[in-house]
């Protein structure tokens, strides 16, 4: 297939700013690939897509399509080669923009190793590779060593007189110098970098990236509207170049930083807050609901009397009056008598115009407070068309799993801040309550192994480094992204959006432990803050242990956070077939068992048990069998093996060292949990004579070489539960127990009804 026309065509939406039609013809023109069986141009359009999603922050399908591609181009037995290198590094890309860093280096090395196998040394690849490999050293804190591969590349580029390599790269390094605060040789780059773009006429999202450093430089410099302008126009090109990613919110929220102190150093010193004595602890959310039950409401009811059903009033969105953070400082701009009045957009065609009228004639000084100047580029008051409410502060809705990755929390938590007065539709509230739930749990968990890995880097690890080479400066950066990462993390096993910076440490102040860790942080306190973090994460069972060098979680998280959005009955089915192929290896004493080759059997019988069990307990065990299989140890071999210690005796005695050690304490949960099933396994054969005598003997004295009672295998399967899982299991059958339900009789019900029952009494009868 002709891949080139199919590029031009991409490059063409791109440039015409249709950039949301790209997804589409990459992935039309993927299926005509697969259908004429061409692999070359099915690999090279997969590279093409990979970077798509890379670009516009759509993680999870990155890693989808990462997969794809190492697929394809190891069927088409590319290992080893410059392909197999460019898909790696596009891989590499992808992964350390969704913040996976340690697989992401990995990757690089891999391409590195290519290249120099197959490559001069002062290659124009060999460039790129530097320049991504600089952005991860970024990412990981490591800004010297960045600066070191940026340069590299540089003199590379140069050389060969690649001029938009050239200017990427000193954007690259422009940005880096900002992260070491050198801002003379950041300003240096910055001004090369957006020189070499206006010479070739490109503006591009590497452009807007120069940009953006050249208005961070200007700023530090005083040159407040240099930029402002410079950031204003960045922000422009990244939306139109890729839509409104992560960098477009952070070139957005150091243009606000910028206009709030222009605004700030204009305003004159000695004009006094306007306030009236008495007025110090006066919060906004109390002045906006005054102002629409004492004058607004008043003024619907008199003018607009048959529209007030269609009205929705509150205060929430962007503000600290919104989240209840303002005080005396937030009175100088933004503040004051205000409301946010929310319409379907068939109802402001009728009435818009009017309510703007009602609006505008509001008092703007009311119960002694007055509206301050508006500095905000966005409307934060006044009347809204619900859909362009929800837009601006979210940028689209619904949303899906992808979106919450794009779309900064802090967009999140604004949506659902403040007040809402009134709401007869109910469809502002609506959006609302389904956002308070916090993110899914999929979401959750990789936003948890993000920040997890991210504190790990810069504080537990780039700090202590730093401190120990003497480098106060860049120790003190690391520390202190590292404490953001900290509360990030924090926000996050409270499944709270964190807020805007500036609101961040005020917000984690009222988490379940914030307090706790919030001192911390104030006493810079690494590794306490490491184990406090560690002790919550384990008692939440996002992780297994409580080892407090957070990186080390990073693969659990990622696992679970794989299987997080599965239903019961998938993760059931799951924990069914990984059980049974691991079955399937079990080598016997008297050969291969008949009831492994009974996949049907199996199913129901292990299925019954898992269906009583609660998501934590699922995804904790598919990811201890996951963890312990790909060590090598087979836990059913394992377990099998512990029931001979009653079945087999002498044969236990052979081969017990060769099982994972089991302390007294452990030994004892397990047989207080054994004991309490034990007597529901019996009150089930009072019960149900019939179908118990079909099912396992009970009692660990009537087991035989041929035959394994219920107790003991139970017994034997606790033995290999993880720590984590036995804690999660015997939690489990404590509460069946308080709540005087029976383990044993929900198991059998699951059981007949996979055989076709809808009763233990039918089964019972039909037995």
């Amino acid at each position: 297939m002709d891949v080139e026309a199919v590029l031009v065509k991409m490059d063409e939406a791109i440039a015409e700013n249709r950039g949301g039609e790209v997804e589409g013809i990459l992935t039309e023109a993927i299926h005509t690939a697969v259908e004429e069986g061409d692999d070359g141009a099915l690999l090279q359009l997969l590279n093409e897509l990979l970077g798509y999603y890379r670009e516009v922050g759509r993680t999870e399908d990155s890693y989808q399509i990462a997969d794809t591609i190492l697929g394809v181009a190891e069927h088409m037995g590319l290992n080893g080669s410059l392909p197999y290198a460019t898909c790696l590094l596009n891989i590499a890309n992808a992964y350390r923009a969704g913040g996976r860093l340690v697989e992401s280096l990995e990757y690089y090395k891999e391409v590195e190793n290519i290249y120099a196998a197959v490559l001069p040394e002062k290659s124009l690849l060999a460039a790129s590779l530097l320049n991504n490999k600089a952005l991860l050293y970024q990412e990981m804190g490591s800004l010297n060593d960045a600066i070191e591969a940026l340069n590299k590349a540089l003199s590379i580029v140069t050389e060969a007189g690649e001029k938009f390599e050239i200017a990427v790269t000193h954007a690259n390094l422009a940005n880096t110098y900002i992260g070491l605060a050198d801002y003379d040789n950041a300003l240096k780059e910055a001004k090369a970098s957006v020189d070499c773009f206006n010479a070739m006429e490109l503006k591009d999202s590497h452009y807007a990236s120069a940009l953006y450093a050249l208005g961070l430089c200007m700023f530090e410099s005083g040159d407040g509207k240099g930029a402002k302008d410079k950031l204003s126009e960045a922000l422009t090109i990244m939306e139109e170049s890729l839509g409104r990613n992560e960098f477009y919110y952070r070139i957005m929220d150091e243009l606000k930083r910028c206009e709030t102190s222009m605004y700030e150093e204009t305003a004159s010193d000695d004009a006094p807050l306007t306030k009236e004595p008495g007025t110090d602890d006066i919060k906004g959310l109390k002045i906006a609901k005054d102002l629409y039950e004492k004058v607004f409401k008043v003024k619907i009811e008199e003018e607009l009397p048959e529209w007030k059903d269609k009205i929705a009033v509150g205060l929430f969105g962007r503000g600290s009056d919104c989240f209840g953070y303002d005080d005396e400082i937030s009175r100088d701009h933004d503040w004051g008598p205000r409301l946010c009045v929310i319409l379907s957009k068939e109802t402001y065609d009728r009435i818009g115009q009017k309510l703007e009228k009602i609006y505008a004639d509001l008092p703007q000084s009311f119960e002694g407070a007055d509206f301050a100047p508006q500095v905000s580029g966005h409307k934060r008051h006044g009347i809204f068309i619900l859909e362009d409410f929800v837009g601006d502060l979210l940028g689209t809705w619904p949303i899906n799993d992808n979106d919450r990755f794009s779309i900064p929390d802090y967009a999140f938590a604004s949506m659902i801040n403040g007040e809402i007065f009134v709401d007869p539709e109910g469809q502002i509230s609506r959006i609302r309550e389904e956002l308070s739930k916090g993110h899914p749990l999929n979401v959750l968990l990789r936003k948890i192994a993000q920040s997890a890995a991210q504190f790990c880097q810069r504080a537990q690890y780039n700090y202590k480094r730093a401190l120990s080479r003497g480098d106060d400066l860049t120790a003190e950066i690391m520390l202190y992204e590292g404490i953001k990462d900290a509360l990030t993390l924090a926000h996050y096993i409270d499944n709270v959006y964190p807020p805007h910076d500036k609101w961040l440490v005020r917000s984690a102040e009222d988490l379940s432990f914030g307090k706790e860790l919030v001192g911390l942080c104030r006493a810079k306190d690494v590794d306490s803050i490491g184990k406090l973090l560690a002790n919550k994460l384990y008692e939440r069972s996002y992780i297994s242990d409580i080892d407090d060098y957070l990186d080390h979680h990073t693969d659990e998280l990622i696992f679970k956070s794989g299987i997080a959005d599965k239903s019961i009955d998938e993760l059931a089915d799951m924990v069914t077939k990984v059980e049974f192929e691991a079955f399937d290896k079990v080598q016997n004493e008297g050969g291969r068992a008949s009831c492994q080759d009974d996949y049907h059997t199996f199913s129901i019988m292990r299925k019954s048990q898992y269906l009583t069990w609660n998501k934590d307990m699922l995804m904790q065990y598919l990811y201890d069998f996951d963890r312990e299989f790909k060590l090598g140890h087979n836990l059913i071999t394992e377990k099998y093996g512990r029931m001979m210690e009653s079945t087999a005796p002498e044969r236990y005695a052979e081969i017990k060292d060769s099982f994972p050690f089991v302390n007294d304490e452990k030994k004892a949960i397990i047989e207080a949990i054994i004991a309490m099933q034990v007597k529901r396994r019996e009150d089930f054969a009072r019960k149900y004579p019939k179908l118990s005598n079909r099912a396992r003997l009970i009692h660990t004295s009537e087991d035989t070489p041929y035959e394994t009672s219920f107790e003991t295998y139970l017994r034997g399967e606790m033995m290999t539960y993880s720590d984590k899982m036995l804690e999660l299991y015997a939690r489990f059958i404590i509460e069946l127990e308080n709540n005087d339900e029976s383990i044993t009789e929900k198991t059998m019900l699951n059981s007949v009804r996979l055989y076709g029952y809808d009763t233990l009494e039918n089964a019972e009868a039909n037995a």
